[in-house]
């Protein structure tokens, strides 16, 4: 008996066709878990034109007939849509609003009281998080708050009025996804026939909401454009119904923070495949753990946070998978989003993109490891959250800062132009903003990871002593001296961005960083000198650079060119030494939770956004 394999077809953008095909890779564990009483094994694949969606046990369309599996989404109940049907699945919309009320109710009670919910009795945090939203939730507010209700809630009738004719629904789902020519409309021509003769609804559309179909706006898909109109797109019922339940497996919808707008991110699989089964633990825990925030800092954090998730699960996924895979990148190789812009009245689609994962991220081999590297992927988030997290809107340059952040994470560039323009910029902001900084180790960890897609391996550079001494004096000079708080040595501020500025000619570069280093040098003696004739030791001794060091720096410059080694010069310059009590910004101890913008009302914000036509 062989293994069933199913596929969607890629007509426009990845989005739609990863929706309906996690619908169908759920439908399959849901209908073989009936049929035999053991859920099977369902992997779902990145084809390049298809989405590929195959079992990975024995599975034949009888056994998929046997017993209808009931509904796979829930009818969605509001205040003005009622009665729900009898005897369905219903999701009572008002209801699940109040229970969220009460959770952020709590949570602000104990924001005011300054406790954390961590800081609670076992007792009471349990009852306090069984109120916490449903994942669900998050799903019905966007078909409801964008007017896709009543079609939503039609393809979940349509389905529940198959049970009788379940195995011949059955039929028309293999063909659908069986991969050859007009798959599709063959389906559809097969419904027709099927509901003529049990008396169904004959017509096979339904109306291609933006909600799972954001590339089908009205009037702008004319086969041959010579002209528009204002009617809604049509598709095969049983397709849009596979898209809905494929939102609950596989999409994350969210409100921009602050906003009316809205985004919805989709996983989407790698060619090697993501097992299901693991897949729906690591995106349970994502969807809990992923609040709203900026449009920019939730691309970005979304990216992070799931492979965080993802490397958690690190022992789950040796269990479950026996192909070695080196990045999180060979699991899940980005997530589509979908962009929403609130109008008043309507939402418009003004982007569907993809995000990368971190391909500086290797996958671990120990369970060390792999908390090593969630701890590198937390620090990222933490740095990239604290971005602007004071101020009521984000400034120009806090905003291009999170661009080229969000550039580095997608490009996929060995070189780290797009990362190298983020810690430049960076650099001068940690020294106003005394924000939060990178430590050097996990720096190291980003250079590593692409190290032989490189003419050059970057890791000689920065590992050379000369390097890392010149790197430790522009960091005493800088961040470290303003952590300390004295006027023991003067601060340099505008350094980074003088070094990068001259960096465009070697000897330029080497002029302006030796003058620096002159002027430190002569401080240092300054410094030696006043408390030598007092009869005390200094303090606080900075690094001495020798000439030997600088020899080594213009090889360096020789070698790489002055842009490289000025980018990582900065980059490591301006970031931590892990366990140095002197080299540490005050906010590098904060605390994580409230500082980063993961409040109560930041969840409520996005939990009970107001904006509801139905």
């Amino acid at each position: 008996m062989p293994n069933l394999e199913l596929s969607l077809p890629i007509t426009t953008s990845p989005f739609a066709a990863l929706l309906a095909a996690f619908g169908v890779a759920k439908w399959l564990q849901v209908a073989g878990m009936h049929a035999n009483g053991d859920a099977p094994e369902v992997e779902v694949c990145n084809g390049g034109d298809r989405i590929i969606v195959r079992t990975l046990e024995p599975l034949t369309a009888e056994t998929l007939a046997k017993t209808y599996p009931g509904s796979l989404a829930q009818w969605i109940l509001t205040a003005k849509n009622g009665p729900a049907p009898s005897g369905w699945s219903v999701f009572d919309y008002e209801a699940e609003r109040k229970r969220n009320d009460e959770y952020f109710a709590r949570r602000h009670k104990l924001r005011k009281r300054n406790l954390r919910l961590e800081d609670l009795p076992d007792e009471q945090r349990h009852e306090i998080e069984e109120l916490e939203p449903r994942a669900a939730w998050y799903v019905a507010g966007l078909v409801n708050q964008m007017g896709a209700l009543t079609t939503y809630n039609k393809a979940v009738k349509r389905w529940h009025a198959c049970g009788q004719i379940y195995d011949d629904l059955v039929r028309i789902i293999l063909t659908m996804c069986d991969g050859q020519p007009r798959a599709i409309e063959r389906a559809q021509e097969e419904w027709e026939s099927l509901a003529k003769k049990h008396s169904l609804e004959k017509n096979a559309d339904l109306t291609a909401t933006q909600i799972v179909n954001p590339e089908q706006g009205k009037g702008a898909n004319r086969a041959k454009a010579d002209g528009l109109n204002n009617a809604n797109q049509q598709g095969f019922w049983l397709l849009e119904y596979f898209k809905f339940v494929g939102l609950y497996v596989a999409g994350l919808p969210r409100t921009v923070h602050g906003k009316k707008d809205r985004k919805t991110y989709v996983i989407i699989p790698s060619r090697q495949g993501l097992l299901l089964r693991w897949h729906e633990r690591v995106f349970a825990e994502f969807q809990r753990t992923f609040y709203p925030r900026s449009a920019i800092k939730m691309d970005i954090l979304a990216s992070l946070c799931y492979t965080r998730t993802m490397i958690t699960e690190w022992e789950a996924a040796q269990e479950s998978l026996n192909i070695r895979r080196r990045r999180p990148s060979d699991f899940v190789e980005g997530l589509a989003v979908a962009s929403f812009k609130d109008l008043g009245s309507a939402f418009a689609v003004m982007n569907v993109a993809t995000i990368g994962l971190p391909e500086w991220v290797q996958w671990p081999d120990s369970a060390e490891k792999a908390r090593q590297i969630a701890q590198a992927l937390e620090e990222h988030e933490r740095i990239v959250t604290a971005i602007g997290i004071h101020k009521d809107k984000p400034t120009g340059e806090e905003e291009q800062l999170l661009r080229d952040y969000r550039d580095f994470l997608s490009d996929r560039d060995p070189s780290l132009r797009a990362f190298f323009r983020f810690t430049t910029a960076y650099a001068e902001y940690v020294l106003r903003e005394k924000a939060r900084r990178f430590s050097t180790n996990n720096l190291e960890v980003i250079i590593m990871a692409q190290e032989t897609e490189r003419p050059k391996a970057f890791l000689p550079l920065v590992q050379t002593p000369g390097f890392r001494r010149i790197a430790s004096a522009i960091r005493q000079s800088t961040v470290t001296q303003q952590s300390v708080n004295d006027n023991l040595y003067d601060i340099r501020y505008g350094l980074a961005d003088e070094l990068h500025r001259h960096s465009r000619d070697n000897a330029d570069f080497l002029r302006v960083l030796g003058k620096f280093l002159q002027e430190y040098s002569q401080e240092n003696g300054r410094v030696l000198e006043r408390y030598r004739k007092r009869g005390e030791k200094v303090p606080r001794e900075r690094v001495k650079i020798t000439t030997e060091d600088l020899e080594q720096l213009v090889e360096l410059v020789d070698k790489y060119g002055a842009p490289t080694v000025a980018s990582l010069l900065i980059a490591f310059g301006y970031a931590r030494e892990p366990g140095r009590k002197d080299d540490k910004p005050p906010s590098d101890e904060a605390s994580t939770s409230e500082d980063d913008g993961e409040t109560s009302e930041a969840i409520a914000e996005d939990a009970n956004n107001p904006n509801e036509p139905f």
